[in-house]
C-alpha cells in the first residue's frame, strides 16, 4: 500500500457484520454463564442504564445524519447555493483538514460504538434469555425482565446508529472530470 512518494496509506475498513455478530455472541455466552452462576450477586437492572444507552444512540444517530448531510448534499441544497451566488460545494467536498479529521474521528467512533454496542447487546440478550427462562420460578427474575428487554433494545439501537455513522463517513467518489484536470 505504499506508492513510494508518500509512504504507507492509512486505511480504516468498515466493521464487518461477522465482527458485530461475534461480539454479540461472545457477550451473550459470557453473560449466560455468569448469570446462571451469580444471579443473586448481579447488580440491579435500572431504567436509567438503558436511558443512557438510548441517549448515546440518539447522539450517534444525530452525528450520522449531520455527517451524511455534509458529505452528500441534496440536489435542492446545491441548487439553492448556486442561486445565492455561492460556489456550490459538490458531494464529498471537505472544507479543510479539520473537517477531514472530524470525519475520521466520527468513523472511528462509529467503529468502536458498533462493536461495543454489539457486545452489550449480546450481554443484555443473554441476561434477557436467562431471565425469561427463570421468570416462572423466580419472582426477582420476572421483575428484572422488562429492564433487560429495554437494555437489549437500547443496545440494538446503539449498534444500528453506530453502523449508520460509520457508513455515513464514507466519502462519495469525486467526478471523473476533476480527476482528469488534476492529472498532468
Amino acid at each position: 500500500m505504499s506508492d513510494g512518494k508518500h509512504g504507507p496509506q492509512p486505511s480504516l475498513r468498515p466493521t464487518a457484520a461477522s465482527t458485530i455478530a461475534v461480539a454479540a455472541l461472545v457477550g451473550a455466552a459470557l453473560t449466560l454463564l455468569l448469570v446462571a452462576r451469580y444471579y443473586q450477586q448481579a447488580p440491579d437492572l435500572n431504567w436509567y442504564n438503558s436511558a443512557v444507552i438510548l441517549a448515546l444512540a440518539a447522539l450517534v444517530a444525530w452525528l450520522a445524519w449531520t455527517t451524511r448531510k455534509a458529505l452528500r448534499p441534496s440536489g435542492k441544497r446545491l441548487q439553492e447555493a448556486s442561486l445565492d451566488g455561492k460556489a456550490p460545494s459538490g458531494a464529498g467536498r471537505l472544507d479543510g483538514p479539520e473537517h477531514a479529521l472530524q470525519i475520521a474521528r466520527f468513523a472511528v467512533l462509529g467503529k468502536a460504538a458498533s462493536i461495543a454496542g454489539a457486545a452489550f447487546f449480546g450481554a443484555y440478550l443473554g441476561f434477557t434469555v436467562w431471565l425469561a427462562v427463570q421468570a416462572g420460578r423466580l419472582t426477582a427474575a420476572a421483575d428484572d425482565l422488562p429492564m433487560a428487554v429495554l437494555g437489549t433494545v437500547a443496545c440494538a439501537l446503539l449498534t444500528a446508529a453506530a453502523v449508520w455513522l460509520e457508513h455515513s463517513c464514507r466519502i462519495p467518489p469525486q467526478d471523473r472530470d476533476e480527476d482528469r484536470r488534476d492529472r498532468p
